[in-house]
């Protein structure tokens, strides 16, 4: 299958690489930094300049995951990103293009609790997820008038190597390599955490199975609390006499939710395959083996 990729050389776009190669794919990048025969140098603010290197590739599939500067949540970022794909989404419709996929974010439901599944209202809460929203809404209805196949993912707390420092598994990591006590604003704070491999076979079995017009929710399917998460790192450190010192007395939160995911489940077979101490173990491997690791160049929520 012949796939043009965006965001490919990301956290998330790395591991969805190296799996469709791994499928046997031939494949196409566009990088604003690398430069190599499989990849575009270039990035979406000027798809004229390399909409041809594309045309003669021919995609007969096409996943959008790039979105710059997170993680910069501004209205002007946001926007700026919302036309980019809208933009690229029109331009692969121009093209013959049969197939898009595109990673959304389980943030444009809105900072909602429990079990969310795909038919629920959409309820966006800052200017990231508006965007997220629009070029969902706005892009499938592109991709109908053209006869295109959408397919939309909501990615749920994607978490793995090359994450950026940032986030929290890295960060706490990052603060117990160094001896130092993370502030933890709220450890009863529960998310649902999905490892990055998983990701990446999801978007795969996407490809292989998925021919119709949807949205799938991609998350491991359960929520699990910042506390454990902090409690799991630090008993793999054997530090968990330092744990209790570590977490502050619990708050009450208004984040606690995760996804439903039998939609996936049941019209693509996919299941994630990495428990939370089994992602959490291999992440450190990666980074306590790559001291000098450096962030990936795109990144997505």
């Amino acid at each position: 299958m012949r796939i043009f990729i965006t965001g490919g050389t990301g956290f998330i776009g790395t591991q969805v690489v190296e799996k469709l190669k791994n499928d046997g794919n031939a494949l196409l990048l566009l990088s604003r930094h690398f430069n190599a025969p499989n990849i575009i140098s270039g990035d979406l603010s000027d798809i004229k300049s390399w909409k041809a290197q594309i045309e003669r590739f021919q995609p007969e599939v096409a996943i959008h995951m790039a979105w710059e500067s997170i993680p910069n949540y501004n209205s002007k970022t946001s926007i700026k990103n919302l036309n980019y794909g809208l933009n690229f989404i029109t331009t692969l419709a121009e093209l013959g293009c049969e197939r898009v996929i595109c990673t959304g974010s389980c943030w444009e439901y809105g900072q909602q609790h429990g079990k969310l599944h795909e038919d629920l209202p959409l309820k966006p809460f800052n200017a990231f997820s508006a965007a997220k929203n629009a070029l969902y809404l706005m892009g499938k209805e592109i991709a109908k008038e053209n006869n295109m196949l959408f397919i939309w993912t909501r990615l749920f707390y994607v978490y793995g190597p090359r994450q950026k420092e940032t986030s929290l598994i890295p960060y706490i990591i990052n603060c117990v390599e160094k001896g130092k006590k993370p502030e933890i604003r709220d450890p009863s704070a529960r998310n649902d955490f999905i490892y990055v491999e998983d990701v990446a076979q999801a978007i795969s079995l996407l490809l292989k199975k998925c021919r119709q017009s949807s949205v799938y929710n991609v998350g491991s399917g359960y929520p699990t609390s910042v506390r454990d998460i902090i409690k799991i790192i630090y008993d793999i450190y054997g530090l968990q006499e330092q744990y209790e010192k570590v977490i502050s007395q619990p708050k009450d939160t208004s984040c606690d939710f995760y996804a439903d995911i039998s939609k996936i489940q049941r019209e693509v077979g996919w299941e994630p395959k990495t428990s939370i101490k089994e992602g959490i173990q291999k992440t450190i491997d990666y980074y306590t083996s790559n001291s000098d690791a450096k962030v990936a160049e795109d990144h997505n929520c």
